[in-house]
């Protein structure tokens, strides 16, 4: 009689590694919750609403990949590869991300409340609309990122890169923005209210509109910053470097 070992029908009742890659690719399967598919390649694959909750993404490749209306909650994509993929509205709610590129990646509507995006790479990203409440940004490398009309609520922004990025109408109110690069960033009408904004550089922003009330600013630079219609009497401000050349005490 064969004796059937205990490892033996683990291994009959979970589909391997390879398989569960094929099928997903190939849209036999739309949920792997939970899956460990760390290293795998999804390159120009169509993963538009497939369900990877949980999933370990760690190093995996969805480079030009479709994964629109995708759910990627609570997902360990650490040092992934989005670069130009498509990930609107998809659901990344409280994954990790850090080290993962996201270079023009497409990310309009997409929900990365509580995400960690430390250290990710996010140059002419799209995320329009894009909610980021709580997100982690920081150290992120995310020049000219187009972010219109995105919520940053109560992120955390320190020592991230946005030199040029386009931010108008977006939402920054309780965020701690620290030794942060906004070089010539779009930022008109954006909202930092409750804000806290330190050793951050505005150089030649575009902040018309902006509101800062009850914001506090400690030694940022604003120097030929475009700041007509920011009401700086409703922030709490010491030694920042103004658009006009004065230093305040």
């Amino acid at each position: 009689m064969r004796i059937v070992t205990a490892a033996t029908l683990a291994m009959m009742a979970s589909p391997v590694f390879a398989d569960q890659v094929a099928d997903l690719i190939a849209g036999t399967i739309k949920e792997c919750r939970e899956c460990d598919l760390h290293g795998a390649n999804f390159k120009k694959a169509d993963l538009s609403g497939v369900d990877l909750t949980g999933a370990n993404l760690t190093g995996a490749t969805f480079h030009r990949a479709k994964l629109k209306g995708a759910i990627l909650i609570g997902v360990n994509a650490t040092g992934a590869n989005f670069n130009l993929t498509d990930l609107t509205l998809a659901q990344l709610a409280n994954g990790d991300f850090s080290r993962a590129m996201f270079y023009g990646a497409q990310m309009s509507g997409a929900d990365l409340s509580a995400a960690n995006l430390s250290a990710a790479r996010m140059q002419t990203a799209r995320l329009t609309s894009a909610k980021l409440p709580g997100a982690v940004l920081d150290q992120g490398l995310m020049r000219t990122m187009v972010a219109n009309n995105a919520d940053f609520r109560n992120a955390s922004v320190q020592e991230t890169n946005l030199t040029g990025a386009h931010l108008g109408r977006s939402l920054f109110d309780g965020a701690v923005i620290r030794n942060a690069g906004l070089v010539k960033a779009e930022a008109s009408k954006a909202s930092f209210i409750n804000a806290t904004i330190s050793i951050t550089d505005f150089y030649g922003a575009d902040l018309r509109g902006a509101k800062v009330t009850g914001a506090t600013l400690t030694g940022n630079r604003f120097t030929t910053a475009i700041v007509s219609g920011v009401d700086f009497d409703g922030a709490t401000m010491s030694g920042n470097f103004m658009a006009d050349g004065r230093v305040q005490n």
